[in-house]
């Protein structure tokens, strides 16, 4: 079924798809002289490296391409394996395979994410990263995930699809790590139908993470720069229009959190006496959506 914010497109996401259609400028990149330009794909990289407490984001067009991105941003490829849960959607070890790179299954535990025990039984001589994956809405092991990361001097990438709005202990999911990856399709918490984000903390990470997604081209926002390509890239772009709905439901995060959280707690109670059920481990009640 859909996420929360399918059931909440309304006005606000009409105007502001309005004021990127009137203006007839639909692509990501303009002039700050050019008053069609709304820079819609930039201020939502902004509020979104900002709601993470991160110093940088990249819009792109899918939750898939946003792990791609990460991946082979981060020097993630052929011999490389990374270690992932068994218990998650395809496109965590689709990515990898794309990478060329090798997923290795690593076991869940009962917080239905990654099992730290597991994990480190499953570390080997090509483990390059390994990936945590935030299971419906319930962040993973992180304190231990990364314990086990600095110990083997891997990389903890996280997988936060189904996830944002979470933290873990203070932290906003997707900081902890080298890289954090958000899906806003149409099941996830907000939603432009498609679309995705990768985040981090390092320049250098976003630079590389920046160029695989528009053609290999540096950092830039206004014009369209030509020429200073430090590799090959892809075209993994968010359109101005897919912003503008996306700006208009994350105002809307704090309602949709709350509501979430309410939902599942009188569900929760309701079915708590059900003999032999017994409910996942939440690592942080405050932090789980």
């Amino acid at each position: 079924m859909p996420g929360p914010g399918m059931e909440l497109i309304g006005e606000e996401e009409k105007r502001e798809v309005l004021e990127v259609l009137e203006s007839g400028y639909l692509f990501r990149y303009g002039s700050e002289d050019d008053p069609r330009f709304k820079g819609k794909v930039w201020t939502l990289e902004q509020e979104v490296a900002k709601l993470s407490q991160v110093r940088y984001a990249v819009a792109v067009n899918s939750g898939t391409s946003a792990l791609l991105v990460a991946l082979s941003g981060l020097g993630i490829g052929p011999g490389d394996e990374v270690i992932v849960p068994g218990y998650t959607f395809v496109a965590s070890m689709s990515s990898v395979v794309y990478s060329r790179a090798i997923p290795v299954l690593a076991e869940i535990d009962e917080t239905l994410n990654l099992d730290p025990s597991d994990v480190e039984e499953r570390v080997g001589p090509r483990t390059k990263a390994i990936m945590a994956v935030h299971m419906l809405g319930n962040p993973a092991r992180l304190d231990e995930l990364k314990a086990i990361a600095e110990r083997h001097g891997l990389l903890l990438i996280e997988d936060c699809a189904q996830a944002f709005g979470a933290s873990y202990h203070g932290r906003p999911i997707g900081s902890i790590g080298k890289a954090g990856t958000f899906s806003f399709n149409v099941y996830k918490t907000i939603t432009a139908g498609d679309g995705g984000m990768v985040i981090t903390d390092d320049e250098e990470a976003y630079e590389r993470f920046f160029a695989l997604h528009d053609q290999g081209h540096k950092p830039l926002r206004k014009g369209v720069e030509v020429g200073q390509r430090p590799f090959i890239g892809l075209d993994f772009r968010m359109t101005e229009l897919s912003a503008a709905v996306l700006l208009a439901q994350l105002r809307k995060l704090p309602r949709i959190l709350t509501e979430l959280r309410q939902t599942k707690a009188r569900l929760k109670a309701a079915i708590a006496d059900v003999p032999g059920l017994t409910f996942r481990h939440i690592t942080d009640p405050e932090g789980e959506i």
